[in-house]
């Protein structure tokens, strides 16, 4: 052990090294974990955390990155972006991957962040962040560590209300961002760089701004301080309080009806395996709550899907355990939780604890030491006879409810099978069997309930990223491309409705083929907003009374998808009945393999209220004209 040790100390193990070594001298697989965090300690006390540079303040920027581990550089077209250009040129380590859209910039950073779980960097110039801050805001609502930096105006000419500028630009982006600042002094640049990391790296995320006046960053031969990646990483997994702990457990063993409704802090703590494991030990059948992720497997026998009152099953909730997300949104209706029902809301995020339902129980801590801490505490208060019987007596009857409901989805869906338009659960089943078993589904869709059904999202199977809870449109495309710089070697598809993908989404396919990122995007192409569609009818105004569907149809003009595919070098095709989906995704499939990207624009029917209506308030500018210019 002194020998590995040492090695460890001086570089010449890594931590998986060190451990597997370690194991296999005979030490258990928690000392060696335990040793290896305690060197590490001793490493991080004994390192330098700073080293000085001098250089432009591009240069500081470059080599604060560096010092992150950052591999990619997500930039849109922008001469604020100049200095930053000029210190890559010789810094062939980072990779400048472009968007000519900022807003499709910050989208592959996302992508990237979100799959890699580390903080990306998104720069572009400042005039373009009103654009981009449609998905900051996603961001924001996603919690995603996401760093951007633009521009800002020479400290000369501050405060005039110059060209490009406005009085305030922190202002303007403090609902979308965890933390601002502008940079005006250039040697203190890595400083505020890397505390802009800290902060959108340290759970709760979210994305932070920086902005560093031109000048500045062409500024030569400033001297500053580049801190190490270690020296700003901050470790957040808090162990909730064991007196709460022991709360909980109590009621959960003591419940007759619990269910666990889960959020994206079970993806971003680690801790699915842990959650199922808590769900098994009582059988609690289990919901999905808002959440860009699969927080929990899609196929396992005790998963209910998105969650909706009242339940088919169970009808009666005694017991509601929040693990990571929100509680339900009620709007301006009755709540969604059962006043009978107690509640216990655990996640690391505290100020979401304790709001719009009265809480019995509130655990701030990690999720995935907050499930753990729940086995343990479980395991000890109650006998294993005792759990043995709770569990067979939920077992059953939980499962072969969630059963029914799961059969009753795909007989529903094959009666409609052979149907054109193609129906969107035939679209996404047939996804499910053709693709790769771990491919990566990136969704930006109104059906979600419908992709967690039809996918097996689930540990060494296929991975959801998306939809993002600000819902902000535009996003899903560009962050397929973030996702698959990640993950190169996992099949990438962006699954998008035709209204999504019009939010400006186009620009993401010229980073595709720039790039050669094989991704298959999906369109699924009804010519109609669905989801606002049938939000406006079921108010039953005047829109609904005389079915004119005022602002949701899409076709004329119909959008051919392939042809603006084909304008960005990426081949593609139609499929308008269920007998082409199946070769066609074959032929995606095919060049994709062979490393370039696909476009499918599939005809899927549209669903709802007025689902037939192809109405709209019609209007020509041509007609109108006295001269015919």
């Amino acid at each position: 052990m002194r020998e590995l040790a040492r090695n460890f100390l001086n570089g010449q193990l890594s931590r998986r090294d060190f451990v597997r070594l370690s194991t296999a001298a005979g030490f258990s697989l928690a000392a060696a974990k335990s040793a290896a965090g305690a060197l590490e300690s001793v490493v991080r006390t004994t390192a330098p955390s700073t080293r000085t540079f001098q250089g432009t303040g591009g240069e500081l920027v470059a080599e604060q990155l560096r010092a992150m581990g950052t591999r990619f550089v997500f930039v849109s077209n922008s001469s604020g972006m100049g200095a930053l250009a000029d210190a890559l040129v010789d810094r062939a380590e980072m990779q400048f991957i472009q968007s000519p859209s900022e807003h499709q910039t910050v989208a592959i950073a996302d992508g990237y962040a979100k799959a890699t779980g580390q903080p990306s960097f998104a720069g572009f110039s400042r005039v373009g962040g009103p654009l981009a801050s449609a998905n900051m805001f996603n961001a924001m609502k996603d919690r995603t560590p996401l760093v951007v930096m633009t521009d800002h105006t020479d400290t000369g000419a501050d405060g005039r209300d110059g060209a490009e500028d406005i009085d305030d630009w922190l202002e303007a982006f403090k609902q979308y961002t965890k933390w601002r600042w502008i940079a005006k002094e250039g040697h203190r640049i890595p400083e505020w760089l890397a505390h802009a990391f800290k902060i959108a790296s340290t759970p709760p995320g979210g994305p932070a701004f920086l902005r560093v006046p031109r000048n500045v960053l062409y500024q030569k031969d400033i001297t500053g301080e580049i801190f190490t990646k270690e020296s700003v990483s901050v470790p957040m997994n808090l162990v909730p309080n064991p007196r709460v702990i022991e709360d909980a457990a109590r009621m959960l063993i003591e419940a007759d009806n619990p269910i666990l409704f889960l959020g994206s802090e079970v993806w971003s703590s680690c801790g699915r395996a842990d959650v199922v494991e808590l769900a098994e030990l009582l059988a609690i059948p289990v919901t999905q709550g808002w959440s860009w992720a699969a927080d929990f497997p899609t196929d396992h026998p005790l998963y209910l899907g998105g969650y909706v009152y009242p339940l088919r099953y169970p009808k009666e909730i005694d017991l509601f355990v929040n693990l990571g997300v929100k509680m339900p949104d009620q709007g301006s209706g009755p709540p969604l939780v059962p006043r009978s029902a107690k509640i216990i809301h655990g996640r690391i995020e505290s100020t979401q604890i304790g709001i719009n339902y009265p809480t019995d129980v509130a655990i701030v801590g990690d999720v995935k030491e907050t499930a753990r801490s729940l086995v343990q505490a479980i395991k000890s208060m109650a006998t294993a006879e005792r759990l043995v019987s709770i569990k067979k007596r939920r077992w059953d009857e939980a499962t072969r409810a969630i059963a029914a409901m799961r059969k009753a989805y795909i007989d529903s869906a094959h009666e409609e099978w052979d149907t054109a338009p193609v129906t969107w659960p035939r679209l996404l089943l047939t996804l499910n069997e053709m693709l790769d078993t771990d491919a990566v589904i990136v969704e930006e869709v109104g059906t979600e309930d419908w992709v967690l059904r039809s996918f097996s999202f689930a540990d060494g199977k296929k991975m959801k990223v998306g939809r993002t809870l600000g819902r902000a449109l535009g996003w899903g495309v560009g962050a397929s491309v973030g996702v698959k710089l990640a993950m190169p070697d996992r099949q990438v598809v962006a699954l998008q409705g035709d209204g999504g993908f019009l939010f400006g989404q186009s620009e993401a396919l010229w980073s595709m083929s720039r790039y050669d990122v094989p991704i298959i995007t999906v369109i699924g192409n009804n010519r109609s907003y669905d989801e606002p569609r049938n939000n406006i009818f079921m108010r039953g105004g005047a829109s609904q009374q005389q079915k004119k569907d005022m602002i949701c149809y899409l076709g004329s003009p119909d959008v051919e998808f392939t042809d603006i595919a084909r304008a960005y070098g990426i081949r593609g095709e139609r499929v308008n009945n269920p007998g082409e989906l199946a070769p066609a995704i074959q032929r995606a499939i095919a060049t994709t393999r062979d490393g370039r990207p696909y476009l499918l624009d599939v005809r899927v029917a549209r669903t709802g209220m007025a689902a037939d209506s192809t109405w709209y308030p019609q209007y020509s500018v041509a007609a109108t004209r006295k001269r015919k210019v």
